[in-house]
């Protein structure tokens, strides 16, 4: 495991350790923040007390991967809850239509935007905004807020954990935490919940899920989302779910190797993915008359990527495609990506259009793609079943680099970039190459036969029909 995977164990494990009688709902509130603390606080707190961070490297050097999950989570003791309804994230909800009647799923999402976009695509299936939930608790706040104050009086000598600056932000946060607890509170008071199903126990809503769902021993299943390895190995850690679901027996290995019993991982597949499968898309012809590509051109589809890559990434593409004849460049943004630095470098290129979210969709476009290219977006997976050779490119490394792994063509520079693309538009050995590349990857980090969605919902059942330890 890399050294900061070690030190966030390291320190989780003492956070943890100390905070765990504070509770609200049920639910510990240090589990809640786990993710805000590693993020935000551990590694700024650390460089603020280096001779604290040094004294902890004996035992960062004794932990073992396999004693990672040990370290970090507790046995998940849930009850049967057979005819309960299925309380998951909106966006789960075009593939529960197709395996549970209406009645037994409730759909609720983090904001509005994801509401809207929800009924825009399934206006029979609404979903729920969480923030309408909210409501102003002071009571509960102050409650909190003296416990805790209590407890880092306690560790005043402790440089990190007794930290002033993080009672100041428990104190700043407390609304927001108590605000969120108590919303989902009140939708397991008022609906017969038998098992979560959520996306990631880092974000505030899906962890707020599962941690009252375990507080009311009911199943929770977490869906792996995105690509992920040692890198971002704790942000997708099932520590606060009953089950997480992978995509292919690569992740589960990798869950193995740092102490997941098995008994807590379920292999599915990759939902989002069956659709690619199971619907007809555009192709090459209709793609370029609904964007008016001239037909004979290449297309090649660039999907960027949330974060700050406009000004790094984004002109290395374009600069390593301005001089090839014959090509039209395709840059598709992430839905919380501002489109304004990527609308204002293609100005200058005529053969190139940027598409805002939601107005081409992913798989319209790689239908009739040529190629694709990416940073390390997980629709390079998408590419891959789409038959397409993928580039990434890597002018910085990435958190996961898909050419280090050797399934995609990797370049660091517009000029690598440049020579790439005219031996895949001019030599058919080298193009089926690179799309022969990746079929044992998809095998071992996927199952690509369009069946990861029923295969979710057997195991989303299987969770309400049983109980028990795992």
């Amino acid at each position: 495991m890399n050294e900061q995977n070690i030190f966030y164990t390291v320190i989780l494990d003492r956070f943890f350790h100390e905070f765990q009688s504070i509770t609200y709902h049920g639910v510990p509130i240090c589990k809640f923040v786990y993710y805000a603390i590693i993020k935000n606080w551990t590694l700024e707190l650390a460089k603020e007390n280096p001779v604290y961070f040094k004294n902890l490297q004996d035992e960062m050097n004794r932990l073992r991967d396999s004693e990672t999950y040990d370290r970090l989570d507790e046995p998940y003791i849930y009850e049967p809850h057979p005819d309960g309804i299925i309380l998951m994230r909106g966006g789960f909800g075009d593939l529960a239509s197709l395996f549970l009647p209406k009645e037994r799923f409730f759909l609720i999402s983090p904001n509005q935007g994801e509401v809207n976009i929800i009924g825009q695509n399934l206006p029979g299936f609404p979903a729920h905004n969480i923030q309408d939930y909210f409501r102003e608790n002071p009571k509960a706040v102050q409650s909190l807020n003296q416990r805790f104050t209590q407890k880092f009086a306690g560790l005043k000598d402790d440089p990190l954990l007794g930290n002033p600056k993080l009672q100041e932000w428990f104190q700043q946060t407390m609304p927001a935490i108590v605000s969120m607890l108590d919303a989902v509170q009140s939708l397991f008071e008022n609906l017969r919940v038998g098992t979560v199903l959520t996306i990631a126990s880092a974000y505030s809503m899906d962890g707020a899920l599962n941690l009252i769902a375990r507080a009311n021993r009911i199943p929770s299943l977490t869906v792996q989302h995105g690509i992920l390895d040692e890198c971002n190995l704790l942000y997708n850690f099932p520590i606060l779910a009953t089950k997480k679901a992978v995509w292919g027996s690569a992740i589960r290995n990798l869950y193995q190797k740092f102490g997941v019993p098995e008994s807590r991982i379920a292999v599915v597949g990759s939902p989002r993915f069956d659709i690619i499968l199971n619907q007809k898309w555009w192709g090459k012809a209709k793609l370029c008359q609904m964007l008016q590509i001239d037909p004979a051109k290449k297309v090649v589809v660039y999907a960027a990527q949330i974060f700050h890559f406009a000004q790094t990434v984004t002109p290395v593409i374009l600069e390593g495609l301005q001089s090839i004849p014959d090509l039209f460049l395709l840059i598709l943004l992430h839905p919380g990506e501002n489109p304004v630095p990527h609308e204002e470098l293609a100005k200058g290129y005529p053969n190139c259009k940027v598409i805002r979210f939601g107005h081409v969709s992913l798989y319209n476009a790689l239908s009739g793609a040529d190629c694709f290219i990416t940073y390390y977006s997980t629709s390079a997976f998408e590419a891959m079943y789409f038959q397409l050779p993928v580039i990434t490119v890597e002018p910085m490394p990435p958190k996961f680099s898909f050419g280090d792994l050797g399934v995609s063509l990797k370049v660091e520079n517009s000029v690598e970039l440049r020579k790439i693309l005219i031996r895949l538009f001019s030599e058919e050995a080298f193009r089926l190459n690179a799309v022969n590349r990746y079929q044992k990857f998809i095998a071992s980090y996927c199952i690509p036969d369009g069946l990861a969605s029923k295969r979710l919902f057997d195991e989303v059942d299987l969770l309400c029909r049983t109980g028990g330890t795992v």
